[in-house]
């Protein structure tokens, strides 16, 4: 069987990451089209992904060709009950093919064959993707966007996030992170599809990186210097889940003290944003709190894994796939940033800039301790 996995997100490299830090090797059709080698059902979902298709197959480019593909391609199929055809575009979509025409060729195939229609309520969907171009502008990419159909029977599934809106929490702060990005961010973290044990956030604000966390089974240990948001954050984790878990602690603590409060770990991921959008309880400069965070978790586990997310106001990180040295990021340049996580023990994985608005970039980031073999 065939799976491919469509993502129609803000940003088709973060897409393509998170797929492969949560399904394996791929290989890529169209920035936004995957074929996956490899499918299981307790396998997490993508934030990013819209549609995960199986018995998945190209289109030909050509729709008087269409017909013929469907004898071949369809006549494997386990279409049960009614079903319908849902064509989507992604960009402009493929010049060579009108949407209604797809629906009209596919549906008119299968209706033929017998299968019952239901465009309400179908208990099986035939999806069409017709991909091109972006229709508007996007993050600088390494891969082309040709045009591309595909179809195959939508599988359905269930985003890897809790979708209450952070707004409707008891305890909402305007920085608050987005649940999608609070879920990427948990994803980028995973290694050879395996999540980590647990999740270490140190400036964990309102919560939503627990919450997320706490949605895929994953142990959190939040903190924050700020005992107002420790208690904001205990009390939205009630709202959302009814109780407290031992599982997922909330503790007020400076990350200079990060060490003294979760003591030594394995297999951990820390996951934060760092709180140079916010007042910290504490006089150093953001960057200094970071290193002091980075330090911290190199002490905590040496082996593990940070994914965090460094603002930025040089707009021409966004030009280019490699970031500069001499970019701006958290006041300081990039070279500087790189310098001191090398220096602290980590090696950065993954650098991938992201536009905010018109003056603010931010640059997602996944580090891995080095393994010192000597």
């Amino acid at each position: 069987m065939t799976w491919m996995i469509i993502g129609t997100g803000w940003h088709p490299r973060m897409f393509r990451e998170e797929v492969r830090r949560i399904h394996g090797s791929f290989t890529p059709l169209h920035p936004r089209i995957l074929e996956l080698e490899d499918w299981g059902k307790g396998q997490s979902w993508c934030s990013e992904s819209t549609f995960l298709l199986r018995d998945a197959a190209i289109l030909p480019m050509d729709e008087a060709e269409i017909p013929a593909f469907l004898d071949e391609w369809g006549s494997g199929l386990n279409i049960k009950g009614p079903f319908a055809v849902r064509a989507s575009k992604i960009g402009v979509g493929s010049p060579a093919f009108s949407k209604r025409n797809v629906e009209n060729l596919v549906g008119g195939h299968f209706f033929g064959l017998g299968h019952s229609v239901d465009l309400v309520n179908p208990e099986t969907t035939i999806r069409v993707i017709m991909a091109g171009a972006p229709d508007r502008p996007q993050h600088l990419d390494s891969m082309e966007s040709h045009p591309l159909s595909v179809i195959g029977l939508d599988e359905a599934h269930e985003r890897p996030y809790l979708k209450k809106a952070m707004t409707s929490m008891p305890f909402f702060k305007p920085v608050t992170l987005d649940p999608k990005l609070a879920s990427l961010l948990i994803s980028l973290a995973y290694q050879d599809r395996n999540p980590p044990d647990k999740i270490i956030d140190p400036f964990c604000g309102t919560g939503c990186i627990s919450l997320q966390a706490r949605f895929r089974g994953i142990t959190t240990l939040s903190s924050d210097a700020d005992p107002i948001m420790i208690k904001g954050a205990k009390e939205n984790f009630g709202h959302a889940y009814g109780e407290e878990s031992p599982d997922h602690p909330f503790k007020i603590s400076n990350v200079s003290k990060l060490f003294e409060t979760w003591g030594p770990q394995s297999n951990t991921a820390f996951i934060f944003d760092p709180p140079y959008a916010r007042n910290s309880r504490t006089s150093e400069s953001a960057f200094d709190v970071l290193r002091s965070a980075c330090r911290a978790a190199k002490a905590i586990d040496p082996e593990g894994v940070i994914v965090t997310i460094l603002p930025s106001s040089d707009l021409d990180i966004l030009d280019s796939l490699e970031i500069n040295n001499d970019a701006e990021v958290m006041g300081r340049s990039w070279g500087e940033v790189h310098e001191m996580l090398y220096d602290l023990g980590w090696e950065i994985e993954m650098a991938i800039p992201t536009r905010v608005h018109s003056s603010l970039v931010r640059i997602v980031i996944r580090t891995r301790g080095k393994i010192d073999r000597n």
